[in-house]
């Protein structure tokens, strides 16, 4: 049986509340549940919140957007490119997460288990259901890369080829040394 193609975005395994934090989301990026983050230098949040944005592909994370905040007068699921609002992010570099591989012709396979592999470039949410379109690359294979792959998921119907569902971890991750731009391999 074939994989459904259902990108959804990085979804916690095992999430515990201890480790997910309130950040402020200002950048022009659209924003939706399951979109990695990083955290920003600087926050213009007038509450005081530390400032995320999404990602870039390859670079490291700060966590995954668990939720997004409602807000007075916005009635989107995801932020949009202009809207602020703040986001709740699962920011613990043990966190693991599942994501699905975007079945790119190369494929991921049970013996790349350990190695790092990154997301696809940069995508926006979808701004109907609010969730991610964010994938592994299955073509992104390579030492440093942001995720390690820890195991294939064991959900009902997962079988190994395109679009196969992975378990993965944080291999870049800010929190793991004092600041963003102080980052090592995990």
């Amino acid at each position: 049986m074939a994989n459904l193609d259902a990108p959804r975005g990085f979804t916690p395994l095992a999430l515990e509340d201890r480790y997910v934090h309130m950040y402020y989301k200002s950048a022009a990026v659209i924003l939706g549940v399951g979109d990695p983050v990083v955290r920003a230098a600087n926050s213009s949040d007038p509450l005081g919140y530390a400032s995320v944005t999404r990602a870039t592909t390859g670079a490291a994370i700060t966590g995954v957007v668990v939720a997004i905040l409602p807000s007075v007068g916005r009635t989107t699921k995801h932020l949009a490119s202009a809207d602020t609002g703040y986001v709740l992010v699962a920011d613990s570099p043990d966190q693991l997460f599942r994501v699905q591989d975007n079945g790119g012709a190369t494929g991921i396979i049970v013996t790349q288990i350990g190695e790092h592999v990154d997301s696809v470039t940069a995508i926006n949410a979808n701004t109907t259901t609010g969730r991610s379109n964010y994938e592994l690359d299955t073509e992104a294979v390579a030492a440093d890369n942001t995720w390690v792959l820890v195991a294939k998921d064991n959900a009902v119907n997962n079988v190994v080829g395109a679009n196969c569902s992975w378990v993965v971890k944080a291999n870049l991750h800010t929190e793991a040394n004092a600041s963003a731009t102080n980052v090592t391999s995990i």
